[in-house]
C-alpha cells in the first residue's frame, strides 16, 4: 500500500524530478516504520522512479530527453513483438474487450483516467500473446514514461490522435494482419515519444543528455 501510495505521489507530480525522499519524513507522513519506507523506495527503484546513492539517500528519477527515447525505442521493438505474437491468436472475445475500452476512452478527457484505460486497451490486445514476461517489461517501461505523459496529455489535450491511431490498430487485429498491427503499433509509439518529448524540451522540464553517475 505504501509502494502505490509513493507511486502514484511521484506520477502525479506531488514529488518533483530530483527531489529528496527522506525516509524519515516519509515514516511520518504514511504512519509507518523507516523499515516499511525503505522497503518500498526499493521496490521504486526497481521500477526506475527512484534513484538512490551512498550518503544522497533517495531521490525521484528524473529523465533526460536521450533516455526517454531510449525506453520508447524499448517499448517499440517489444510491443511490435508482442502484437506479431497476439494478431494471429487473440480471439473474439480479446477484440471485444479491447474494441469496449476503445469506446470508453472516446469520451474520457482526465489525463490519469485515460491513461489508465490505454494501458487496458494494449494489454486486451497483447494478452493473447501468451508472453508473460514480455508483458511485464512492456508494463515496466511503461512505468517509467507515464508522469512524462500525464504531464503532456494534461496540456496538449491529444486525445483524438490516438484514439484514432488505436482504431487502426484494433482493425488491423481484427482483420488478423500481424505486419500491418506492428507497423501500426511502432508509429503510434514513435508520435507518442515525440509529442513527450517535444513538450519537455518546450517548457524546459527535462535534461538534454544525462550526466554520468557522480559527476557534479
Amino acid at each position: 500500500m505504501v509502494t502505490d501510495s509513493l507511486r502514484e505521489a511521484i506520477l502525479s507530480g506531488q514529488f518533483a524530478e530530483g527531489e529528496s525522499l527522506r525516509q524519515h519524513n516519509l515514516s511520518q507522513r504514511f504512519g509507518v516504520s523507516e523499515v516499511v519506507i525503505r522497503e518500498a523506495l526499493r521496490r521504486l527503484e526497481a521500477d526506475g522512479l527512484v534513484d538512490t546513492e551512498r550518503r544522497r539517500g533517495a531521490r525521484v528519477t528524473q529523465l533526460s530527453v536521450d533516455e526517454i527515447n531510449e525506453l520508447y525505442e524499448l517499448r517499440i521493438l517489444l510491443e511490435q513483438l508482442l502484437t506479431r505474437h497476439a494478431a494471429a491468436a487473440s480471439s473474439p472475445d480479446d477484440l471485444e474487450r479491447a474494441a469496449r475500452i476503445h469506446d470508453m476512452m472516446a469520451t474520457e478527457k482526465d489525463p490519469v483516467r485515460w491513461l489508465i484505460l490505454n494501458r487496458d486497451f494494449h494489454n486486451a490486445l497483447y494478452r493473447a500473446s501468451n508472453r508473460t514476461r514480455l508483458l511485464k517489461f512492456t508494463d515496466d517501461l511503461r512505468i517509467r514514461v507515464e508522469r512524462y505523459l500525464r504531464l503532456s496529455l494534461a496540456v496538449l489535450r491529444g486525445f483524438d490522435v490516438a484514439q484514432e491511431e488505436h482504431r487502426q490498430i484494433l482493425e488491423a487485429f481484427r482483420a488478423r494482419d500481424p505486419e500491418r498491427a506492428a507497423q501500426l503499433v511502432g508509429t503510434h509509439l514513435r508520435r507518442t515519444a515525440d509529442m513527450v518529448v517535444n513538450y519537455l524540451r518546450s517548457h524546459g522540464q527535462t535534461r538534454e543528455s544525462a550526466a554520468p553517475r557522480g559527476a557534479p
